[in-house]
């Protein structure tokens, strides 16, 4: 089986997805004692995802009770409900085979939103002591220089990362509801890399945009690491950026693995198990250590002691609240929104490019006039992710 190939043609020449009858669950012979490997996937998922969950929903609720830094403890709150969700959609992939490719794409989007919360939580690290909030550190902050490139300003390359970072949660997004779409209509076809088919382009997007993102997060970690030394930022970035990775790695091993026929069902292997339960399963233990690295990366300890706490229902609360999340991703649209703008401006004889090239230079999520005279702002904006939780006063505006 080639890697792109592997489809079959119809009597009326359209392409067909080699194995669209439903997965074979059961393999003819059993894997341990009479045990069928379906059965013993779900007894060892099912007993790493319990303790995955007790692990982290134990470090939840000692930040819920804890809630002395409501604004970053939410934040952690986020991140570690990735590995429970993680976990759990694993775990229901493995034990309804048929629906994980309804399920899986899923599992790209609370990766993408955590990336997200594991950059807003830096945030709240660089501006703990900065009452000009993110803006204000940014507007003083020299980036990093790279050798033959422009030289921006902090508050511009500050923008150019959040783009970058909060497109893939904005992706996943969108591959997840494709992918849902043409499993529906039967062009997807989870056994197939053929290009007749959704199936590779919606990986190879998924691939590319993590990449990016994941890049993005490193060089904003890289050019403020002095800056995030009293917030263990190491070992937080660790524990995140192992999860991301791995997954990432292993989205390509087993792509290859499937294309080439090196995992193949077995007399103690199902087509199910080969093609859905070993990548579960796999993903079910490793997240077992990164459960127990988590309370030493994201301790509640710190925030012990530092009355008075706020109730543990405003974590709760936050917790589930969207805002945030739907601030963010509004305000990377709009910046995509504006560079797109200001490239077709410039393509029709540099037109208007001053205007866009001094909204690129303003912070993410301020409110723009219309194209035209720009008048010096009195009152510049910026976009507070401490503040998104309330619908009401997502923007905070400080004086020059």
């Amino acid at each position: 089986m080639a890697i792109f190939g592997d489809s079959t043609e119809g009597e009326d020449g359209k392409h067909v997805c080699p194995s669209s009858a439903a997965y074979n669950i059961e393999a003819p012979e059993p894997f341990i004692g009479s045990l069928s490997f379906h059965h013993f996937n779900m007894i060892l998922s099912g007993a790493c995802v319990g303790l995955v969950c007790l692990i982290i929903f134990t470090l939840m609720f000692r930040h819920a009770t804890h809630l002395s830094k409501p604004r970053e403890q939410i934040k952690i709150m986020k991140i570690c409900l990735l590995l429970p969700l993680y976990s759990i959609t694993s775990l229901l992939a493995i034990c309804f085979p048929t629906a994980a490719v309804s399920l899986t794409p899923w599992m790209e989007v609370y990766q993408g939103l955590a990336l997200g919360s594991f950059f807003l939580l830096l945030c709240e690290f660089l501006t703990r002591e900065n009452e000009d909030g993110v803006g204000g550190f940014f507007e003083s902050f020299d980036p990093p220089k790279k050798r033959g490139k422009e030289v921006v300003t902090g508050v511009e390359w500050f923008g150019k990362q959040w783009l970058a970072i909060w497109q893939y949660p904005i992706i996943a997004l969108g591959a997840a509801i494709a992918t849902d779409i043409t499993e529906a209509l039967d062009v997807y076809c989870l056994e197939s890399n053929n290009v007749h088919f959704a199936h590779i382009w919606l990986t190879v997007i998924a691939i590319v945009s993590v990449a990016f993102a994941v890049t993005s997060i490193l060089i904003f970690y890289k050019g403020l690491k002095s800056h995030l030394q009293a917030h263990k930022p190491l070992s937080k970035l660790l524990a995140f950026k192992l999860i991301v990775g791995l997954a990432f790695i292993e989205k390509i091993v087993f792509t290859i693995l499937h294309s080439t026929s090196t995992l193949h069902p077995t007399a103690t292997l199902s087509q199910a198990d080969t093609d859905v339960g070993i990548p579960h399963l796999v993903i079910c233990i490793q997240m077992v250590p990164f459960a127990l690295f988590f309370p030493y990366a994201y301790s509640a300890t710190p925030y012990v002691g530092l009355t008075p706490y706020e109730s543990s229902t405003t974590a709760w609360i936050g917790l589930v609240n969207p805002m945030e999340i739907l601030r963010a991703m509004g305000v990377a649209l709009g910046m995509a929104a504006r560079r797109g703008g200001r490239k077709r401006a410039s393509k029709r004889g540099g037109r208007g490019s001053n205007v866009y090239d001094r909204l690129e230079t303003a912070h993410p999520g301020m409110e723009y006039p219309p194209p035209g005279p720009m008048p010096p702002p009195l009152h510049p904006f910026q976009y507070d992710p401490g503040h998104a939780n309330s619908p009401a006063a997502p923007l905070v505006g400080h004086g020059r």
